[in-house]
């Protein structure tokens, strides 16, 4: 197994696991590791160099974009940037990073998420929520890019 505790522009995915010492599962385009920090640690971490907390950078976006529910993440606002497909709190949250990703329903709150680099994942969330995340993370990129213009 692979050891890796950096979140970075190669990031596709994280999700929660419980084997072991390992509490989560980093999917980047290089492969898939496994750390024993869990996803909240991993983001916490990942905030920390661009002078923000995990919290903060949430709390920002609410605000910024009256997202309260599910709202994305901009780890750092010019190149890391994820969504939760669920309550980031909830051990069962899958945060995907802005990559190109394709998506099939596969019934029953249940999708597949398939990376420009062929990697496929399965979430346990519908379709529509994904796409809708998708759109709610691209519009916080590009809000924030549209203010913070030179």
């Amino acid at each position: 197994m692979k050891k890796c505790f950096l979140i970075d522009k190669n990031t596709l995915m994280l999700k929660s696991v419980f084997t072991g010492v390992h509490k989560s599962k980093i999917i980047k385009t290089s492969g898939v590791y496994y750390s024993p920090l869990s996803v909240q640690q991993l983001l916490a971490n990942a905030c920390i160099p661009y002078a923000s907390t995990l919290e903060g950078r949430i709390q920002a976006i609410k605000r910024m974009m009256n997202y309260f529910v599910k709202t994305p993440l901009l780890i750092d606002p010019n190149g890391i940037a994820a969504f939760p497909t669920i309550s980031y709190k909830n051990l069962e949250c899958v945060w995907i990073f802005n990559h190109h990703f394709e998506v099939e329903s596969l019934g029953k709150g249940k999708s597949k998420v398939t990376f420009s680099n062929g990697e496929a994942y399965i979430v346990h969330v519908s379709k529509n929520v994904l796409l809708k995340q998708k759109q709610r993370l691209h519009a916080t990129i590009d809000t924030y890019r549209t203010i913070h213009r030179d």
